[in-house]
């Protein structure tokens, strides 16, 4: 409670101190843009395009602050509960409803239809960033899910392929878990690992719905309660470090790039560190593994760009939109952040350029791939997907809830939202 406190001063005084150097609050020409996927990277890439908008706009000025991704959540709400509204945010995909439920983000359909984007942006760009037919956000990348594995572990395993289904997948985790000091399997167990479990679940389904016609989660199903077994199982017979109970996003690159085990479940951004660590004949890519169906279903996130309605400028704020969204900053950021781009002609020449990148090739070009999409619509994914999912997973990998009981409870609570969402927006689309 006491480190809380100290956390939450800290914060704000460092909020204030920019307030009061930067001159935000008198000056409507300053604004400040919040990034919550940070890395020195990805803040200096920014920053250099940044700097590329003041020059095309003598008079306006951008201060950004950059909140690590493990507190981004928490730290972005008390930001705005105390006032300091930022004009432009990067806004993950299951946050949206959070923010548009409460009218904290403006409608950007009226500025969209003075926009002009080339041909080739990909055709659901707008959909996704929609709730309620009105345009909340733009994303700039998606992040799609393929299976990333070690081929020199592979091969001293006596593995010739990478697994197609779903049983190979357990299979080989547990043959490569056999050699000295490898696992088989790098688990996400922190923030940012449950659409692993979201993918296993309907994978085991054969359905890549959350809910069927009647509100009711398909996490009911048997098939979701045998995913969460299979990585009760895995994890509880040794096939992924125990620690990785609680890895994050970096912890699962480190651990495969040093060997600690031989596949990954991640999204291409994870491809620089892996280049700057790897020989690249080393490691490859391939599609999620296919359920009993035939069918797998890979999540496809997003994270985009959204204007805060109590922006003091939203017009100089729209320019900075559109400026980061423009094509050549867009295919800069696809190729040194590791997204999949918005413009489908970037995309095919990023992804066809390399081996490493062959998995997510694959996943867009054969139909037993299809893309799950969270119920971003609904406002308590948020919670769900950061806090609820994270907590309940890591007490059923220990062995303190049954994977019945799991499924049950996350079950539970998408039902109840969803059908407070139904009951609230009658005859509106998702």
């Amino acid at each position: 409670m006491i480190k809380g406190a100290v956390a939450f001063i800290v914060m704000v005084f460092g909020f204030a101190v920019w307030q009061a150097t930067s001159g935000k609050a008198d000056d409507p020409n300053n604004l400040l843009i919040v990034e919550v996927n940070t890395s020195a990277e990805r803040t200096g890439l920014l920053r250099d395009q940044l700097d590329d908008f003041e020059a095309a706009n003598p008079g306006l000025t951008v201060d950004v602050i950059s909140l690590s991704w493990g507190q981004a959540f928490e730290k972005l709400s008390m930001m705005v509960a105390g006032g300091q509204i930022p004009d432009v945010i990067e806004m993950p995909d299951f946050w949206l409803s959070r923010y548009a439920d409460a009218g904290q983000i403006a409608d950007l359909g009226p500025y969209i239809e003075k926009a002009n984007f080339d041909d080739d942006l990909e055709g659901d760009t707008f959909k996704y960033g929609s709730i309620n037919e009105k345009l909340y956000t733009i994303p700039y990348g998606y992040y799609l899910r393929a299976l990333i594995y070690n081929k020199r572990i592979f091969k001293e395993a006596g593995i010739e392929k990478p697994p197609l289904t779903i049983e190979e997948f357990y299979q080989t985790a547990k043959t490569v878990s056999e050699l000295n000091g490898v696992s088989g399997f790098c688990h996400h167990g922190g923030r940012g690992g449950p659409v692993f479990y979201y993918w296993l679940m309907t994978t085991m389904n054969g359905s890549d719905q959350f809910f069927d016609e009647d509100g009711n989660s398909t996490f009911y199903n048997e098939g979701a309660i045998k995913g969460l077994t299979l990585i009760r199982d895995l994890y509880q017979n040794g096939y992924a470090p125990q620690d990785s109970l609680n890895w994050n996003f970096n912890d699962t690159v480190s651990g495969f790039y040093s060997g600690t085990c031989a596949m990954l479940h991640q999204t291409p951004d994870s491809l620089p560190a892996l280049r700057k660590r790897m020989d690249e004949d080393d490691f490859a890519s391939a599609p999620m593994p296919l359920g009993p169906s035939g069918k797998s279903f890979p999540h496809l996130g997003y994270i985009g760009w959204s204007i805060f309605e109590k922006s003091s400028n939203k017009e100089a704020a729209w320019k900075l939109v559109q400026h980061l969204l423009n094509r050549q900053n867009n295919q800069t950021w696809a190729e040194r952040g590791g997204l999949v781009p918005i413009y489908t002609g970037i995309s095919q020449d990023i992804f066809a350029a390399n081996n490493a990148s062959q998995g997510w090739l694959k996943t867009t070009q054969d139909d037993r791939w299809s893309y799950l999409i969270n119920p971003n619509y609904l406002p308590e994914i948020a919670e769900f997907d950061s806090i609820t999912v994270v907590q309940s997973a890591q007490a059923m990998l220990l062995g303190d809830k049954t994977p019945e009981e799991t499924a049950k409870m996350w079950a539970d609570f998408l039902t109840e939202a969803q059908t407070r969402w139904l009951k609230k927006n009658k005859g509106v689309d998702q």
